[in-house]
Formats: C-alpha cells, structure tokens, sequence
C-alpha cells in the first residue's frame, strides 16, 4: 500500500490535515519544549577534570553580571515580542495581521526555547569549565600543581549549585539565546520592512542590523564577565542563529523574495503595491503573489 508522505493518507477532518496552516502540531513542540527546559538544565553535568595551576580557569568570579538572566530574557524575547506587535499594528495588513502575527510570534517562541533547550543539554554533556571555574570551587591549600584532580575531591566550597554552573560554559547560553531572539527578529524585520528590495532607502537595513549588533555585545560580555571563553561565544551564537534562521524559513520565504512579509502557508490575496510613479515613457512592474 503506498503512503501520502505528506498526509499518512490520513483523512482531510484530521488533526493532521486541518492544522497544517496554523502549525498546531509546532505548538505541541513548543509545549514540549519548554516543558523540558527546567529538568534539562539541572541535569548534573559532566565534571571535568582540571589543574589548579590552569590559568584560564583562573578568573575572578563576577558577582554582577552585565547582562544577568533576566535581562537577557528581556532583550532575547520580550523586546523581540513587542516590537513585532507594534510593527504589524501600524504595517500589517488587516486581511492577515491575526495571521501573520500569530505566526511571527510562534516562530520567535520556538527560536528561542529549541535554542535553550538544544543549548543546555549540550552544556552537560560537554562539561567544559568556566574561566571563573577555580574561584567556584575555592580548592584546597597545598596541592601540587600540574596534577589532575576532580571537583569532589578538592573543592571547597559548600555552594554546590554554582559549583556545578561551573561546568556549563560551552556553548554560551546568553550568545545562543541572544542570536535566536535577536537573529529571528532581524530576519523578521528584514522581511517586513522589504530592506532588500531595490526601491528601498539603505536606513532600513541599517536598522534591522540594530539587533544583530545587540546580540554580539550580549555575547562579548560574557568574556568581559569572564563567565566563557571566546569559543563558547563563537559557538553559542553560530549555534542561535542557524536555529533562528532555520524556524524564519518554515515560515517565511527568504528576504529576498518579492513578497518576504507574506508567510508560506499564507493563502490570502495581499499583494505588495508599489506607490511609485514610473518615470515619463516608463512602466513599473506592479509585485504580485
């Protein structure tokens, strides 16, 4: 018997078949995901051995960060939320605004929580220390250098949760979580606000780069904090951007196309009108679905 790839040749009432355009069955991954979020992040990592004569390993351990948890939530997801919604109430078509912005925000949601996700499992495994790694563990006095030695075995502090943070350096969650939040939303942006077409004034762009360039000072700073090395921030925001750009074209046709701001599964009739008047003895192309 041949099976509908597309269907499993279920019947068209099926859940399957009448959820494809709003993407119920993503809504179940979302749920899912941030369901694991919490019991995938305090799995208890990978302990490393280490040297407590290991210069990068250390660092002071900052007190303060310059962009603490809550703020990376903030400026990774909420900032991203809003200005999407404000964006779509003035820009958006009202034939698909409830559309488009119900898909813009599923798509900044599974972004960012499949990056967390797919971060903090990997931070485990790897189990590689901080640059703060020595002041956590507050080792004990007289141990000779150049010999490998186990957490339990030397350290003394009695914080074991931040003992334990530690060993989560790589990747760098603020630098996958900015770039996933903040590299959706320039995608977004770009294709919403039409930068790359031809007609369009180069501000525009400039102005998508704003998050791109926030998400890299985000990253930067957790060398400045001394909470990573420079290749847990390279790997952090390589790895948030390719899961930020991969969600955008689920949903979206790359910027470049004519109609960026449509999304795929879109079956209105909006069409980009241009309110240009074509030069004397010239014709301007309308931009059609």
């Amino acid at each position: 018997m041949n099976v509908n790839r597309l269907t499993f040749s279920l019947s068209p009432s099926s859940f399957f078949n009448t959820s494809q355009k709003w993407r119920k069955g993503d809504l179940v991954v979302l749920l899912v995901a941030v369901i694991l979020l919490y019991p995938v992040y305090y799995q208890e990592p990978f302990e490393r051995q280490f040297t407590i004569n290991d210069l990068t390993l250390s660092h002071p351990f900052a007190k303060h960060e310059r962009v603490s948890d809550t703020m990376l939530f903030v400026y990774s997801f909420v900032i991203p939320l809003i200005a999407i919604m404000l964006i779509l109430a003035i820009f958006a078509d009202p034939r698909h605004r409830m559309y488009l912005m119900y898909i813009s925000i599923l798509g900044l949601c599974l972004s960012v929580s499949l990056t967390t996700l797919f971060t903090n499992f990997i931070k485990n495994w790897i189990g590689r220390l901080r640059p703060d790694f020595l002041a956590r563990c507050e080792p004990k006095k007289g141990l000779p250098i150049d010999t490998l030695f186990y957490a339990s075995d030397v350290c003394t502090t009695k914080n074991r949760e931040r003992l334990l943070d530690g060993f989560r350096t790589t990747p760098s969650g603020h630098s996958s979580q900015s770039f996933s939040g903040l590299g959706y939303f320039y995608l977004w942006f770009c294709g919403q606000m039409l930068t790359e077409n031809q007609r369009i004034s180069l501000w525009r762009k400039i102005l998508a780069f704003i998050p791109l360039l926030g998400a890299a000072l985000i990253a930067l700073s957790r060398t400045q904090d001394y909470r990573h090395h420079f290749l847990d921030v390279i790997l952090g925001s390589v790895l948030g951007y390719v899961i930020g750009r991969f969600i955008y074209s689920r949903y979206f046709p790359p910027i470049s196309s004519p109609l960026p701001f449509k999304p795929l599964l879109d079956d209105s009739d909006v069409t980009l009108e241009v309110d240009v008047q074509p030069a004397q003895g010239a014709e301007i192309e309308p931009l059609t679905a």
